[in-house]
């Protein structure tokens, strides 16, 4: 029995094949002090659960309200066919990094003994003799060993005991490392970049954040692994390996052994401490899952799935250094989806992309920053086509630089309809040369002292006329013209 996976299964599924372990001691290097690993586990966003249609819960979700006989692990209950919007994210996130999608595959039980686990098992399409969902790859110079779905326990308070099925069959994917990471700098630079490629790809719930095991081991014990359970966060993480790290050191230097055994990291006293010995794939007692069938993937629905890996960072870094952007300007357009979308949309309507990156990358972080806000907050707001009809004024050079800057406060506070608030209070740029010379005119007719001081030398007279024709035109005369047309004038008086 198998489960084909196509774009038309509602709800989403391997022959098997072996598995490889990961070796940490088969690439040491001589001169490496540390190796570090990451067993990494994300949230996907699907709209419903891996093995029943109980709608995946938000945090804020009432405690045991998105549960039913499956994800609870009631007597008699069976699995629904493997949601198949969930292994479709987990594959392209692997093709994003270079991975081999395995084709035919299996979910097995991993046998543990845990209040979160109703079951007594978690199903998973790793251990035994399968291959994960997919095989390889390599993200900034760090191998993937296996990335593959997995289904999550439930929520446990072990203090009050309290159990939360929400959670519950929430869909996860689990990406484990090569023990690559030589520091944990460089470990804080991966996660990042490989989080914001995760963002790109559109297949993590951000609001569960991500968790992960982190493999540690130093040269002085022989590289004797030691696994950090369970932490969250990016600055968890590292924080738990620079602990270990020198945990591991300290032990060295008074000839003490390490233990391969399992912690946990306390990050209010910034230490690792003892959970349990360290299990083996044996201990887990994997057995194919006899309630699901076997995964088959066909080509056909692998480059279906490639074909919809957008533009990666990397990519855009290189795109956005051609429009004479500094370096962190750049940085900051490809960190935040929300302002790439803009300027994307600026690039695909041929604007300035220099006027309209410095704009997103100085303006809006500076209204967040005012309104002691954050990029969440200005999503909430749902203005992002007022923004991009203010861009494309911008851009188009319809409005000045001032009147923008204007306009973005006070859309923030409101939102309208920016097309027409600019039409009604006529702050449309004017760039009409005949119009400005007038002005300029009338402005060195009225203060005769500027033209007087500019020929005796002083080059910032002219400053004064310029700030006279700006209020007169309400900041909409393009100061360029102005100061062309200016310096026409007083050269021709």
């Amino acid at each position: 029995m198998s489960q084909d996976i196509d774009k038309n299964t509602i709800n989403e599924s391997t022959k098997s094949s072996t598995n490889n372990p990961i070796d940490y001691t088969s690439n040491v290097d001589k001169d490496r002090d540390v190796m570090i690993g990451l067993e990494i586990h994300v949230h996907l966003n699907t709209k419903e659960k891996l093995f029943c249609d109980c709608k995946v819960p938000t945090k804020e979700s009432v405690v045991n309200s998105h549960i039913c006989p499956r994800c609870t692990g009631q007597p008699g209950s069976k699995p629904m066919l493997t949601n198949a919007a969930a292994l479709r994210k987990v594959i392209k996130i692997g093709l994003a990094v270079g991975a081999r999608a395995t084709k035919h595959t299996n979910f097995q039980r991993k046998h543990y003994t845990w209040p979160d686990m109703p079951t007594g098992f978690q199903r998973t399409v790793s251990g035994g003799q399968v291959e994960t969902t997919t095989v390889g790859g390599e993200f900034l110079g760090v191998r993937i060993e296996g990335n593959h779905i997995e289904e999550n326990p439930a929520a446990w308070d072990p203090v009050t005991g309290e159990l939360d099925y929400n959670r519950s069959g929430f869909p996860l994917a689990e990406f484990v490392t090569a023990p690559d990471f030589r520091s944990t700098s460089e470990l804080r630079d991966w996660l990042k970049e490989f989080i914001l490629v995760l963002k790109y790809l559109d297949c993590i719930n951000m609001e569960y954040g991500i968790k992960s095991d982190v493999n540690v081991s130093v040269k002085e014990s022989g590289f004797k692994r030691v696994e950090i359970k369970n932490v969250n966060s990016i600055t968890n993480i590292v924080a738990a390996a620079n602990a270990e790290v020198l945990r591991q050191r300290e032990l060295c230097a008074a000839g003490k052994p390490i233990l391969q055994e399992t912690r946990r990291y306390n990050d209010e006293t910034d230490e690792t401490q003892f959970m349990r010995s360290k299990e083996n794939a044996q201990d887990y007692r994997f057995t194919p899952e006899p309630d699901l069938p076997n995964l088959n993937v066909s080509d056909e629905m692998i480059e279906e799935i490639r074909a919809t890996i957008p533009e990666l960072p990397a990519a855009k870094r290189e795109k956005y250094s051609k429009f004479d952007l500094k370096k962190e300007d750049i940085e900051v357009l490809v960190s935040n989806l929300y302002l790439t979308e803009i300027f994307e949309h600026a690039l695909d309507k041929k604007l300035n992309p220099r006027e309209v990156g410095l704009f997103l990358r100085r303006e809006i972080p500076r209204v967040l920053n005012y309104a002691k806000e954050n990029f969440s907050d200005l999503e909430k707001k749902d203005i992002k086509e007022e923004i991009i009809s203010l861009i494309d004024l911008l851009g188009a050079d319809k409005i000045a630089y001032t009147t923008a800057q204007k306009v973005l406060e006070k859309l923030y506070s409101e939102k309208f309809d920016v097309v027409k608030y600019i039409d009604d209070n006529n702050l449309i740029q004017v760039q009409d040369d005949g119009l400005i010379e007038e002005l300029v005119r009338k402005a060195l007719s009225d203060n005769p002292k500027a033209v007087e001081d500019h020929k005796n030398g002083n080059t910032k007279s002219l400053n004064f006329i310029v700030g006279v024709i700006m209020r007169e035109t309400k900041g909409t005369a393009k100061p360029q013209v102005v100061n062309k047309v200016l310096m026409e004038v007083v050269n021709s008086l």
